[in-house]
């Protein structure tokens, strides 16, 4: 781990223990105080920053504040949104629930300080046509939809519907549709996870992205606060992960953030967990997709098959009219035309990645496969 990667997460422990900054940050020179400013920003922790007078003082002042003020008005602005939405969908009977960052903000000292990019809530796909009509009435542009959710876009701010938790293909499809009887109405149509589900949802969200390009740390810090919330039923948890198999990956996840933001003791575990997670962005680094996409799909050719030709399965979550696997094709070009109308720059990036999966590097794939079952998870 590098000097900057090190200083952003004590940091990021300092704000959220209240500790006053040690002697030795007071002198850092302009030019390392700027490489946390980017670093910060790249993991979506900036925010954090501005609890130290370091950041809002001398020649990197004025960058820093206009970059701080940025993040506080997104952060108004998506409450404003959130709310508008859910008093819509609340009017016009659309069964929904919030999920991923609008949940976790909840828990955060400051709400800004958990950084979001779109906005997530699961709705139900039966009312996929009245849902349409709702968005476009509130200025909203359907951009198409992908696995598990629909787009929408409204100057700049993008919102993802989800027709469920997790892809048809999860190995946990049938545990996540169960959400809707496990969550308790907060009113009539707009209903609300346990935080204990709530976090169970963002750790197999969390591990969705650690098998396809990794994680960054503001994944785990989410993993922290959670986890430390008062009132949590760790025992519930528990037995929920050992239901989905993911208990013991659970655990190191924890344990290497109580490492970073309790100062607990290091294991083998945590310097691997570390390496392969502060070296990219909030979601990873293309390095790592490219190693897990090999483990996935084995050659790009079967990348792009999975990609183009999704599962009668997955495919059903998306298109409600899809009731035998012979209309399959037709759902196949409908899905297709959607994507290449709406959302072309998808098809490049999918190319793109294909391109770079070389089948012969059979070692490090193995290697990769390895490291997976050590983290816990056995793909």
């Amino acid at each position: 781990m590098t000097q900057v990667q090190k200083t952003l997460i004590n940091l990021v422990k300092y704000a959220l223990k209240k500790d006053t900054l040690p002697e030795q940050f007071r002198a850092m020179t302009t030019e390392e105080k700027l490489d946390i400013i980017e670093y910060a920003k790249k993991q979506g922790l900036l925010p954090f920053l501005q609890y130290f007078d370091i950041f809002s003082a001398g020649d990197i002042r004025e960058k820093f504040l206009q970059q701080l003020v940025g993040y506080v008005y997104a952060d108004a602005r998506q409450k404003e949104e959130i709310s508008d939405l859910l008093d819509e969908f609340e009017k016009n009977r659309i069964f929904c629930m919030p999920l991923k960052g609008i949940r976790t903000k909840e828990y955060y000292p400051a709400t800004e300080l958990r950084t979001m990019g779109d906005l997530d809530f699961l709705y139900k796909k039966e009312q996929t046509l009245e849902l349409k009509e709702v968005m476009k009435n509130l200025g909203f542009e359907y951009e198409g939809e992908a696995a598990k959710h629909d787009h929408y876009r409204k100057n700049g701010l993008t919102v993802e519907m989800h027709r469920s938790l997790v892809p048809a293909e999860s190995k946990a499809y049938r545990y996540f549709q169960d959400s809707w009887k496990r969550a308790t109405p907060e009113k009539e149509y707009i209903y609300q996870m346990s935080l204990e589900d709530h976090y169970i949802y963002t750790l197999y969200h969390l591990i969705e992205h650690f098998i396809r390009g990794g994680i960054g740390i503001r994944m785990v810090l989410d993993i922290y606060i959670l986890s430390n919330q008062p009132q949590i039923d760790h025992e519930y948890i528990k037995n929920e992960l050992e239901t989905l198999g993911i208990k013991k990956f659970e655990e190191n996840i924890r344990h290497l953030s109580k490492v970073w933001f309790e100062d607990e003791a290091y294991n083998q575990k945590d310097l691997e967990l570390e390496t392969y997670i502060v070296n990219g962005g909030i979601f990873g680094k293309e390095e790592n997709m490219v190693k897990n996409t090999k483990v996935l799909y084995r050659s790009g050719t079967g990348f792009l098959i999975h990609t183009i030709f999704p599962s009668y399965r997955s495919m059903q979550t998306v298109f409600s009219w899809l009731r035998s696997p012979l209309l399959l094709p037709a759902a196949w070009a409908v899905r297709f035309k959607n994507v290449w109308t709406k959302r072309r720059q998808n098809i490049h990036l999918q190319f793109e990645r294909a391109s770079k999966i070389k089948t012969e590097e059979k070692e490090i794939v193995q290697q990769q496969r390895e490291f997976f079952k050590r983290m816990g998870l056995y793909l």
